[in-house]
This record gives C-alpha cells, sequence and structure tokens, in this order.
C-alpha cells in the first residue's frame, strides 16, 4: 500500500473511531505529540498539545454538548502527501442553543499516526459562540 492510501486511510479510521466512541483505537491514531489548532476566539479555541490536552478537549465538547456532539458525514477525504483533508458536516446542542455546519480537518499523517489537525468551520463566530461552558 502506498503512503498516501494508508495516511487515507488512517484519516478514515479516526473519522470510523469517532462515529462508534471508539475511544482506545482514536487514541492509537495519534501521536503522543500530536498538535491540535483549534479555531477561532471562542473559549475553547487554542492550540492543544499531545494526546492528552486533545482528549480533555474532547471531552469538553461533550460536556458542552450534554453529549450530542457528531460528525454527521464525511462528503470526501482527500489526499495530498502527508497531508489529508477532510470535508464534513457537524452538529452539537443543548438547551436553547443547536449547531448544524460545515467543516473541513486537515491533518498531516506520518507514520502511520495523525501527527497535526487544522480545523475550519464554515461559521466559525457561531461555533465559538456555541462552545461556552456556562
Amino acid at each position: 500500500m502506498n503512503k498516501e492510501a494508508t495516511s487515507k486511510e488512517v484519516v478514515q479510521t479516526y473519522f470510523d473511531s469517532l462515529a462508534s466512541g471508539n475511544l482506545d483505537r482514536l487514541g492509537q491514531l495519534f501521536s503522543e505529540d500530536v498538535i491540535w489548532h483549534q479555531p477561532g476566539h471562542g473559549e475553547l479555541s487554542k492550540t492543544y498539545f499531545g494526546k492528552q490536552d486533545v482528549f480533555t478537549l474532547f471531552g469538553q465538547f461533550m460536556n458542552i454538548s450534554q453529549g450530542s456532539f457528531k460528525i454527521d458525514g464525511v462528503k470526501s477525504i482527500m489526499v495530498n502527501g502527508d497531508l489529508v483533508t477532510a470535508t464534513l458536516h457537524f452538529s452539537a446542542g443543548k438547551p436553547g442553543k443547536n449547531i448544524f455546519m460545515d467543516g473541513v480537518d486537515l491533518m498531516k499523517v506520518q507514520d502511520g499516526k495523525i501527527k497535526e489537525v487544522w480545523l475550519f468551520s464554515g461559521d466559525q463566530e457561531a461555533e465559538d459562540t456555541f462552545w461556552v461552558s456556562k
């Protein structure tokens, strides 16, 4: 299997693991020193370093959305060397507020692991407003 096919497979497995809630498998896909760029100017917007930091962020997503955050669908996964991008749709809800949004995830895959992640949202301001823990 060539490098690009392997990178695409890693990212597909990432989305499959998220959808099924397989956190053990998800953890195996990240490099120990993964870097996660959470965009915007909201409460959760910053750069996260390492698996533990990223999983803490995932916990915040689930806590704030009362367990409702999900990626509703991955439209396409595209590869250019060690960079993989996915167009997707995600949603989450909490009392009095819901978001339904398109996004793009860009991942750098090295040695079969997700090394770095950049996220892009269809409406960053709405997303920043949603991810408030109060």
